[in-house]
């Protein structure tokens, strides 16, 4: 069994008390802890070392929550290499998001004085961007176990603040930190890099009072508001395995009037955690369905209860009666398919952009009535309302699924997707429907990540003819030098970009008239190496701010130009349509 989770601050405590001979040793040392075998009884958990040294942990809520609950039986406790390793090989446990249910909120007055960010919440941002700084200086390969602590410090002082969507960004750069240091395959340098980049600018804009600072902050439990009665009609149920260490599933479900919601049963976890959570009882009162049933089913709700995101909660007061499904070419879901796609990649990419927690359900989905043209690659080539599109999948069930479809092309066939509005004309499949063969009990209709798709499932298709598609880069080709530069800093620190000849790009950029991104790039290559020594020509440890502004202000650059580039390839696919 591995090592009990640990709460974030814990991690600097610990890694404090050692002497820095051993804190050196952590990193190197990490592999131990995977030959411990740790016995978990109650609020309590032992492991035997050695025949004279025993680690016990004193855990709250099966958390390690504070360092003098670790105690080790060895000569140098506490301060012992044992209880580095035993909190620096922990997964790091996220606060809770306990449900609750609010009466309706009174109409707010135009007058009310909007309430600026506070003195410590600065403070605590601050904290938290030099935290990030460290990270960006020394990247993936300079972030060990002594970096990640002082950065889970930072967190732990952002959630003490109130900084709760600071705080929840911090530790998904920790577990991506510590998932590349140890080979993690679900290890992504972009998805890390969009993480700092998010976390580095929200720090900068709590730091400088820009923007709201209620949706700075972000909050700290989901706020439940009644719902009232609702018919539910179910549409699929979509895996989730989420880079932060989650994984379950979530029910999309629609009402008559064509308003999306969800339920879901997302634990921490991995891809272990999605079969049990599909086929496990629904949290909507006593309905008796499993989460795969309904999403193929539908629902009479009665003292709903739902967030500000439209996901419904489990008060007490909730009752739930199963009731029929529909299949999706009937009433009233079939309005969902008929929308024009321009309007729904339009509504799909502004949901995109927003912050997690002001994303309502279902807003950034496809609803494509669409014919398989074939494979595309690695994706399945359709075309909907005259317009060519992309379907990829996540998961290896569900790549096997499109791989199974693309082999029936002329199908004329439903699917619901996922917007990917940096890649334009593609979007991630996550159900589909019509078209197949299928048994009785699938109400029509296949969850991709969940079910398997057959051969014999598959109609006799119409020959269509396919047209080779060249591959399409994410970035556009001139922002490509700024692009690699980013990333490098991101895994490599900031040698990576210091060690990196970028004049001739400069000079390029320049020569056809990008002189912004020329700008951005030379000014993130001059701050790398704006290094300052001491009277013995050491270099000295820079803590200054221009680097991380320079590298902020870069991916920034990377990021919008990017979008800016995508919805304009978006606005060509489904204006050929």
């Amino acid at each position: 069994m591995t090592v009990p989770p640990v709460a974030p601050a814990v991690v600097a405590d610990v890694l404090d008390a050692l002497p820095p001979r051993l804190r050196k040793r952590v990193d190197a040392s990490l592999g131990r802890a995977a030959e411990w075998d740790v016995v978990v009884e109650g609020d309590s958990a032992k492991a035997a070392l050695d025949e004279e040294t025993t680690l016990r942990w004193g855990l709250r809520g099966g958390v390690l929550a504070a360092a003098d609950d670790l105690v080790c039986g060895c000569l140098l406790a506490p301060k012992c290499l044992h209880r580095g390793i035993a909190v620096a090989a922990a997964e790091v446990a996220e606060g809770g998001e306990p449900e609750v249910v609010a009466e309706p909120a009174a109409e707010v007055a135009e007058d009310v004085e909007v309430v600026e960010v506070r003195a410590d919440e600065r403070e605590a941002a601050s904290a938290l961007w030099d935290a990030v700084a460290t990270v960006l200086r020394g990247g993936v390969a300079g972030s060990g176990a002594v970096v990640r602590a002082e950065l889970l410090r930072a967190v732990h002082s952002a959630r003490v603040a109130g900084l709760h969507r600071a705080a929840a960004g911090g530790l998904r750069v920790a577990a991506a930190l510590a998932g590349a240091r140890a080979g993690a395959d679900s290890f992504d340098r972009e998805v890390l890099t969009e993480d700092l980049t998010e976390l580095l600018l929200l720090c900068h804009d709590l730091r400088s009072g820009i923007g709201d600072p209620g949706e700075l902050r972000g909050t700290a439990r989901r706020e439940y508001r009644p719902a009232g009665a609702l018919r539910l009609y179910g549409l699929c149920t979509e895996t989730v395995v989420a880079s932060s260490g989650y994984g379950g599933v979530v029910t999309h479900l629609a009402t008559e009037d064509g308003v999306l919601w969800t339920v879901q049963a997302v634990l921490p976890g991995g891809a272990e955690r999605v079969a049990p959570a599909a086929d496990g009882p629904v949290a909507l009162g006593e309905s008796g369905l499993s989460h795969r049933a309904l999403g193929r089913g539908g629902l009479l709700l009665s003292g709903g209860t739902a967030s500000a995101d439209r996901r419904l909660g489990a008060g007490q007061a909730v009752r739930a009666v199963a009731a029929a499904g529909v299949d999706w070419s009937a009433p009233p879901l079939t309005a969902l398919w008929e929308r024009p796609l321009s309007e729904q990649v339009a509504a799909a990419a502004l949901a995109a952009r927003r912050p997690d927690g002001h994303r309502p359900a279902g807003d950034d989905l496809l609803f494509l009535d669409a014919l398989v043209l074939g494979p595309s690659g690695s994706a399945l080539r359709v075309v909907v309302q005259g317009a060519e599109l992309d379907l990829i999948a996540f998961g290896e069930r569900a790549r096997q699924n499109l791989r199974v479809l693309g082999q029936s092309p002329g199908t004329r066939t439903r699917f619901i997707a996922r917007l990917r509005p940096d890649q334009p004309g593609t979007a991630v499949a996550i159900a589909v429907s019509g078209g197949l063969a299928l048994p009785g009990d699938r109400n029509g209709r296949m969850d991709l990540g969940l079910d398997r798709i057959q051969r014999s499932h598959l109609p006799e298709g119409t020959a269509v003819p396919q047209r080779p598609t060249p591959h399409q880069d994410r970035v556009p080709a001139p922002l490509r030098p700024l692009a690699n530069a980013v990333h490098r800093v991101a895994v490599g620190g900031r040698s990576a970009a210091a060690f990196t000849a970028t004049d001739r790009d400069v000079a390029r950029l320049t020569a056809i008239g990008m002189t912004a991104t020329a700008t951005v790039l030379a000014d993130l290559s001059a701050t790398a190496r704006d290094r300052h020594r001491d009277a013995f020509g050491r270099v000295r440890q820079d803590q200054g701010d221009a680097f991380p502004t320079a590298w902020l202000r870069a991916a920034l650059h990377v990021r919008e130009t990017t979008r800016a580039s995508a919805r304009r390839g978006w606005q060509a696919v489904v204006s050929t349509g």
